[in-house]
């Protein structure tokens, strides 16, 4: 998208529907006050400081000195360590997970950086060189340290997730007919030689975008789900070798297809369902303009005798990224960034949803699936795209790219939210200071 053409879409819209009163939204600053979140236990924040995310709207980088990819280890809702950790937010939430005894962090790298000094490209989308490496970095008290890479995990990987069983990594890429990655972990969590698996994905001619965009393995350590174009999803069976590590996928049944552009999801605890939102519109400037709420679609995935069964569907904000679910899988937090990534441009000052993100909850029933709205809230900030549960199930952690202007569009931001027990949500008008570009949040376990 040009700069040229979102002045054009915004004139011309602006006179069909009107623009909002600069009054009606809340201020570029939230209010939040610099302490330490109510969070119970200990996670993990990724920046990508390579762009501002307003970059998607103009192509500005606003580069600045000290600008460095991170990971941040927090605990009790503050931060206590940090190391350098390439990694890009041109992909969806899901690009760093940790292992189940919480000693080992796992970040891929989706795309690199731009030459130093880069001020302007043409699209954020395109302008990045791909990567394809994996980084694991440990986790030992108030230390992050980076001690293993894998430097070919498929070309731009776009997902990792580590097996229930804590004994594998489950990558997904764009490498055709590997795009399946299978990294078996040592006794003490490093990594071996990667497996390449074809997954065979059901595409289709008039696809947007034939490629996989996000993997996610279920608790029974078998099924897997492939995010496919982002507009269907396919169910796979994993088939171990003699030591238990995946050597082959099978499709189950039948893709299902549904939605506009499907993102991340969740499984439930006993893998009865699998979670995943939609954005619901894909990067035109018209879309970033206008586009309706996202939604979060809950699925009862197939057996070998019966397909994949669309259970039910629920509004969010718009362009919803970010997933989470509760320990007890009863409750669903979205994270949508509404409008926030529209740049500094006179006629978008006023424009609606753009000065504010928000946060949803939802409950689910975890006998039927169903999904009942209990509350959403704003709050100012640019590109929120991840959403956390501490461990009381209580509170919550959002991932902001940065605010809007002044010095505190140079670093980032980790805010948080609490959830009464009526299910009402209430800022705690707190908030944390991180490199900037947050973008993927993981808590360790318990």
């Amino acid at each position: 998208m040009t700069k040229t053409w979102i002045w054009i879409s915004a004139l011309v819209l602006c006179g069909v529907a009107g623009c909002a009163s600069l009054g009606d939204y809340a201020s570029d600053d939230p209010g939040f006050e610099a302490q330490p979140g109510n969070f119970e236990g200990r996670f993990i924040a990724v920046s990508d400081a390579d762009m501002a995310g307003s970059a998607y709207g103009d192509g500005k980088i606003e580069p600045f000195e000290g600008a460095l990819d991170e990971i941040t280890l927090f605990a009790e809702g503050a931060p206590i360590a940090a190391a350098p950790a390439p990694n890009s937010v041109v992909s969806w939430p899901q690009i760093v997970d940790v292992s189940r005894d919480g000693r080992h962090a796992f970040v891929i790298e989706t795309f690199g950086s731009l030459p130093p000094g880069t001020e302007q490209v043409e699209s954020a989308y395109s302008a990045f060189p791909k990567a394809s490496t994996l980084r694991v970095f440990s986790i030992e008290g108030a230390a992050l340290k980076e001690v293993a890479t894998v430097e070919n995990v498929g070309s731009v990987p776009q997902s990792v997730e580590v097996s229930s069983d804590g004994r594998f990594v489950v990558i997904g890429s764009e490498s055709d007919g590997a795009e399946l990655t299978i990294i078996p972990l040592d006794a003490e969590g490093m990594p071996g030689e990667p497996r390449f698996i074809d997954l065979a994905p059901p595409y289709k001619a008039d696809d947007r975008e034939p490629r996989i965009r996000t993997l996610h393995l279920a608790p029974d350590g078998r099924t897997l789900a492939a995010n496919v174009g982002n507009v269907r999803v396919q169910f796979y069976d994993l088939t171990p070798d003699n030591d238990g590590i995946p050597q082959d996928a099978i499709a189950i049944n039948e893709p299902i297809e549904f939605g506009v552009r499907l993102a991340v999801g969740r499984w439930t605890p006993d893998s009865r369902f699998f979670i995943i939102t939609d954005v619901n519109a894909y990067d035109s400037t018209f879309a970033m303009l206008t586009q309706r709420g996202g939604q979060v679609h809950v699925i009862s995935p197939p057996s070998n005798s019966e397909p994949a069964k669309l259970i039910d569907s629920s509004r969010v904000g718009r362009f919803a990224e970010g997933l989470e679910l509760s320990d007890d899988g009863t409750m669903i937090a979205s994270i949508a960034m509404e409008r926030t990534y529209l740049p500094e441009l006179f006629f978008l000052e006023t424009w609606p949803r753009r000065r504010t993100y928000m946060l949803a909850v939802l409950s689910l029933d975890p006998q039927t699936g169903e999904l009942t709205e209990l509350d959403r809230i704003r709050a100012a900030g640019v590109l929120p795209e991840d959403v956390i549960f501490d461990e009381t199930g209580r509170n919550l952690a959002v991932a902001v790219f940065h605010r809007r202007k002044g010095p505190d569009r140079l670093r980032g931001f980790i805010d948080y939210f609490e959830i009464d027990d009526n299910g009402a949500l209430r800022a705690q008008n707190r908030t944390q200071a991180v490199m900037r570009g947050p973008h993927d949040l993981v808590r360790l376990p318990d």
